[in-house]
């Protein structure tokens, strides 16, 4: 989060507590939330925190609320990875990380443990070939492949967007970065932007964004069926 982001992040706590916003708050903020992104869930920690308490908020409330509400998603969602034939321990867990994070985001609905365990139907079936499927693989060649796959995963840690993108496709889960943002305006494979201009980027999608890659992705699945 940068001095801007927090910034606006105590502007919407001090629609709650009253409380001055000044370049020193923002600036103290921002390293105290350093690692966090202000998303709607660091939008949504703030309210979370004031419908439960009167308590003057601090980052360390908006991590803790935060957290809270991206574990919930994860309680609920009973991820299940069941991994691809051939894929590597690194591959394997690439795609359990986008995994999660696609359910801590909202991305994905959640599921009932009796469909992760496969005993009720799932949007997504487990891949039973012994090579990615069609759609999988068309999805890759969308997101543009010019390396190896032996490459590609060793470079997972320095191209962290191409990675989660990759491990999405592969998992069959919906890509925001395969739609244009209605929103901001981003093209297809470009993140979308925020703040005056849209002259920031902004970590996350815009949900619309989100929204859009879904249902896209299950327009996809039904005529595949």
């Amino acid at each position: 989060m940068t001095p801007a982001d927090a910034a606006e992040l105590l502007t919407l706590c001090a629609a709650f507590d009253r409380r001055t916003v000044g370049e020193a708050d923002a600036r103290a903020w921002a390293a105290a939330l350093n690692s966090v992104p202000l998303d709607d869930d660091a939008r949504a920690a703030v309210a979370r925190h004031y419908a439960e308490t009167d308590r003057w908020i601090t980052p360390a409330h908006v991590l803790q609320q935060r957290a809270k509400i991206r574990r919930d998603r994860l309680d609920r969602a009973n991820v299940l990875y069941e991994g691809r034939p051939g894929e590597t321990g690194a591959e394997s867990i690439a795609s359990r990380r986008a995994l999660e994070r696609a359910v801590a985001d909202g991305r994905i609905a959640p599921q009932s443990a009796a469909q992760a365990v496969g005993l009720a139907p799932r949007t997504a079936p487990p891949e039973l070939t012994g090579g990615p499927a069609p759609e999988v693989e068309a999805a890759l060649e969308g997101i543009g492949r010019r390396i190896p796959d032996e490459a590609a995963v060793l470079l997972h840690d320095y191209r962290p967007v191409r990675a989660q993108r990759e491990a999405l496709a592969a998992s069959r889960l919906p890509d925001p970065l395969a739609v244009a943002c209605t929103w901001c305006q981003a093209a297809p494979g470009k993140p979308c932007r925020m703040g005056k201009n849209n002259a920031r980027v902004r970590q996350d999608p815009h949900p619309s964004r989100l929204d859009d890659a879904r249902a896209r992705h299950n327009t996809r699945q039904e005529q595949s069926a």
